[in-house]
């Protein structure tokens, strides 16, 4: 038998594979509320493991896990929360991201056993459709994600249009979990929303503003985009998260549809994702890109260049952007109808 040295090493890949375990060890210390029993100041061991009720042995590599990913602190007194943990992982958080965690490890688990099908050109199904986003775990966890990344600066945006105060009307296209809208109708008093979705989530979507206390100012409309025109309207404001990408293959078409539902000088904005030119994040706009796919839609990323040229297809103009974060791959486009 001849042994050959290796000249590279397989290391890159074997960080690869142990990464989907890491995924893992993050699901597993939201379902035990792990950070729940964690302080700013680090705890021992033994400590944790008590208020856990948990063997020391078999929590501490979990938890090293976490530290060696940067989502928790370990120093001489124990382990501690880092603010990431601290802000998105802890219960009683209000930008605790629990259900956004499971929501995403769902839909992992789905996808991850079709993907030599999905590459080979076979036949494959990632999830159940239109159900998959109709459910109350879903609208709960695709909230708690919102709340933890667009929401806010959508709104402020959205508030910073010319012509803001005097809005009345707004349609949130594609809503969900309403929040959005939520945030915006904060910052106008005499604003009205209606959110439109497939018809089981706008059923869902009534108990909720009633349970939140926007029952009287939002109305929560079924159907589907993708055989009928908006309802109602014309609106002052539409909006759109993570929406206009299915409709990326007639991205012209779709704002131009979205537009005749836009009064003459009123706003379209779309919350969409972007690389916009970003290096950093390449893992994750990856893995984005490629569970997108497998669910049968050509990307999940619409470029500035490209929702420029649909808004001015459509007759917007007064074109404006704003990225979400420096660290997020997410982007905000605006567009004002011509009057």
């Amino acid at each position: 038998m001849q042994f050959i040295k290796p000249e590279t090493s397989f290391r890159p890949v074997h960080d690869l594979l142990m990464g989907g375990l890491s995924a893992k060890a993050v699901e597993a210390a939201v379902d035990l509320k792990v950070f729940d029993a964690m302080e700013a100041a680090p705890l021992p061991l033994e400590t944790l493991a008590e208020r856990l009720g948990f063997a020391g042995d078999r929590l501490e590599p979990l938890l090293d896990v976490l530290e060696a990913g940067g989502v928790i602190r370990k120093e001489a007194g124990g382990y501690a929360h880092t603010p990431l943990s601290g802000e998105f992982l802890v219960s009683t958080s209000p930008l605790y991201q629990g259900m956004s965690v499971k929501l995403n490890m769902r839909f992992f688990d789905a996808v991850q056993d079709s993907l030599s099908d999905f590459v080979s050109g076979r036949e494959v199904a990632c999830h159940d459709g239109d159900r998959s986003w109709s459910t109350e775990e879903s609208i709960q966890g695709m909230g708690q994600y919102a709340l933890g990344s667009g929401v806010v600066p959508v709104a402020e945006l959205v508030a910073g249009l010319p012509g803001f105060d005097g809005f009345r009307s707004l349609c949130d296209l594609g809503g969900n979990h309403g929040l959005y809208t939520m945030a915006v109708l904060d910052r106008n008093e005499a604003l009205r929303g209606t959110v439109c979705d497939l018809p089981p989530v706008a059923e869902l979507l009534r108990a909720r503003c009633d349970r939140l206390g926007y029952g009287d100012r939002i109305e929560a409309v079924g159907f589907d985009f993708r055989t009928e025109a908006l309802p109602g309207g014309p609106y002052d404001l539409v909006l759109t998260s993570h929406i206009l990408y299915a409709f990326r293959d007639d991205l012209a078409g779709a704002v131009r549809r979205i537009g005749e539902s836009i009064r003459p000088g009123g706003w379209f904005v779309s919350h969409h994702c972007a690389r916009d030119g970003r290096q950093g994040g390449r893992m994750g706009s990856a893995v984005l890109e490629l569970q997108t796919r497998l669910c049968g839609y050509s990307s999940h990323f619409i470029e500035r260049e490209e929702l420029t040229a649909a808004f001015a297809d459509a007759g917007f103009e007064d074109v404006r952007f704003r990225p979400v974060s420096a660290e997020d791959f997410a982007l905000i486009g605006a567009a004002r109808k011509a009057a």
